[in-house]
């Protein structure tokens, strides 16, 4: 005796293998024989797998007696999806809503700093103390740092181009001068002008103020003492003009009532126009 199984159709199983002939002889005599036709070969539509339409959602249908307990025509649930809260954790630091992220420039900017200009220095109703070499207009600064540059240099000879490439000799006294290197070393306390070269130093290095600001006669002056009343200086300012001079050199100027030490007038244009002692 052979088995056989029924054709397979759409890769799913229609029907049971066939019942041996030796039960079916036995069962004719009970069943009908419609019955024993149902036995042997299933109709398409008995099958627990129906084919579906392209596109339709599939539907499994849980066995029955399975060990899940489900019934054979309820769905299977599907997954729940996570909820919303769960999902807004996810959201990165960076994915900022667009208001929020065109806020955050606007308040940076505001958070600058702001550049404030410096404060005045000096006495109210005399030019304020200028120390900075932004403060002078690149004419007046490129004489500034050619004189100081020759200072440094110790060789008192190094000032002749200086002196001559000015549109008139500056002043060194208030006597017409006809050799001012030879007296600028007469003035020195030793015999190359090294002296004389490092009170030039001190005086360029010193605050400085522009002087007559709104005239012709506008200078750039060095130290800021000659316009300055002595007698109003602050602790920090009398400690600046004895790097100038002596103590006994402030008493005669107080007597006199003015500063009559050495100083430097450079013009607007850069002109360099004296460096002189006196009053």
């Amino acid at each position: 005796m052979t088995e056989s199984r029924l054709p397979m159709t759409n890769d799913l199983v229609t029907g049971y293998p066939l019942c041996p002939a030796r039960i079916l002889r036995r069962l004719s005599g009970i069943l009908p024989v419609a019955m024993i036709a149902a036995l042997i070969v299933l109709p398409a539509h008995a099958s627990p797998y129906r084919p579906t339409q392209p596109g339709a959602p599939v539907v499994y249908l849980a066995q029955a007696g399975s060990d899940t307990g489900q019934s054979a025509g309820e769905d299977a649930k599907p997954e729940e999806e996570p909820a919303a809260e769960d999902a807004d954790d996810d959201v990165k630091p960076a994915e900022k809503p667009a208001a929020a992220a065109s806020e955050e420039p606007a308040a940076a900017a505001s958070e600058e700093p702001q550049i404030e200009e410096p404060p005045f220095e000096g006495i109210a109703g005399y030019p304020p103390i200028l120390r900075s070499e932004a403060a002078m207009p690149p004419a007046v600064r490129k004489t500034w740092a050619a004189l100081r540059e020759v200072a440094r240099l110790g060789d008192i000879e190094a000032l002749r181009p200086l002196i001559e490439a000015q549109p008139s000799p500056p002043t060194f006294a208030f006597d017409e001068i006809d050799q001012p290197i030879l007296y600028l070393k007469s003035l020195s306390g030793d015999p190359e002008g090294r002296e004389i070269l490092a009170i030039l130093l001190e005086v360029l290095q010193s605050g400085f103020v522009l002087a007559d600001p709104d005239s012709p006669q506008a200078m750039y002056l060095w130290p800021y003492f000659a316009r300055y009343p002595l007698e109003e200086l602050s602790p920090e300012q009398m400690v600046e003009m004895f790097t100038l001079l002596t103590a006994g050199d402030y008493q005669d100027m107080l007597s006199y009532g003015a500063y009559f030490f050495f100083r430097v007038g450079i013009g607007p244009d850069g002109t360099w126009h004296f460096f002189v002692a006196g009053d």
